[in-house]
């Protein structure tokens, strides 16, 4: 059995499928709320209603596991803070599966993170890794870049309302981007594959810049342009948003931090260890997303 920590996440609703088709039997831990639990779950999912905050929960998840993926992020969601999620929550669940007797942690990480790491988001993964380094079970830490389905989403979000799509910052500094099912793929090799066992594996699939991610939706959808929000704008919101919008702060303040060129970086490692791990670019992640404000 293995446990899928976030599995109704924009990740583990792509993961999960994928070890189901590769015969493994899963165990779907989340709250519900944000995102609403499969119907039916189908065979070989099994579902568990449960909080990263709480330790009784993350050990009823984790018992008669062999492994654990820790998917779930307090990033992108409004209500979250990545500290309760991605610090806290990572190490209650680490906690959790080292005393059920589990096997493999698998612990879903980003680039850049780092305990002197510019944002606590970053900050907070650092920590989560080094609970999976230290708890005496085998670890995978897998760090990827953002997300692009969830960069697509945010940058489409005003589409239909306002026929705008967004950039942040110039729009001209690259950033490397990790599909879903790219991440989704490494997860079921690291599963599968003692070599990605107690090592860090950074995989990314395109580098785009925010103007280019634009441009190719605007083209897709055929109407529309471009609202850019400045780097002035950026670094002020990032700091005066913080007391009515942490959520607004963190965004922000992450493409701060993007502006800077440090979230770009060479995919070529990844690829030249992992061939047959499929890349997912750009065309295919609009192809697979329902664009707000489609086509007229």
């Amino acid at each position: 059995m293995i446990l899928v920590v976030g599995g109704t996440g924009r990740l583990g609703r792509v993961l999960v499928p994928m070890l189901v088709r590769g015969g493994h039997r899963v165990r779907v831990m989340a709250r519900g709320s944000s995102q609403p639990f499969p119907e039916p779950a189908g065979d070989g999912v099994e579902i568990v209603v449960g909080d990263v905050a709480s330790a009784g929960d993350c050990a009823r998840a984790a018992a008669g596991c062999t492994a654990v993926v820790f998917a779930a992020s307090g990033f992108g969601i409004k209500d979250e803070n990545p500290r309760d999620v991605d610090r806290d929550g990572a190490l209650r669940v680490v906690r959790a599966a080292a005393e059920a007797g589990v096997e493999h942690v698998i612990m879903m990480s980003m680039h850049g993170a780092a305990p002197d790491a510019p944002l606590e988001y970053l900050r907070c993964k650092a920590a989560a890794e080094e609970s999976a380094r230290g708890s005496g079970m085998s670890w995978s830490i897998i760090r990827i870049g953002s997300l692009l389905e969830q960069r697509l989403a945010t940058i489409t979000a005003p589409l239909e309302s306002r026929n705008t799509v967004l950039v942040f910052g110039s729009g001209t500094v690259p950033v490397t981007y990790t599909s879903v099912k790219d991440a989704g793929g490494v997860v079921v090799r690291a599963l599968a594959d003692p070599a990605l066992r107690n090592r860090v594996t950074i995989w990314g699939s395109e580098t785009h810049t925010g103007g280019e991610l634009a441009e190719a939706v605007l083209t897709r959808v055929g109407h529309g342009s471009i609202r850019r929000i400045p780097v002035g704008a950026l670094r002020t919101l990032s700091v005066v948003a913080r007391p009515f919008s942490p959520f607004l702060a963190r965004i922000t303040g992450a493409a701060r931090w993007e502006e800077s060129g440090r979230a770009a970086f060479d995919v070529a490692a990844g690829r030249a260890q992992f061939p047959d791990i499929p890349i997912t670019g750009l065309p295919a992640a609009l192809d697979a997303m329902a664009v707000p404000g489609g086509p007229r």
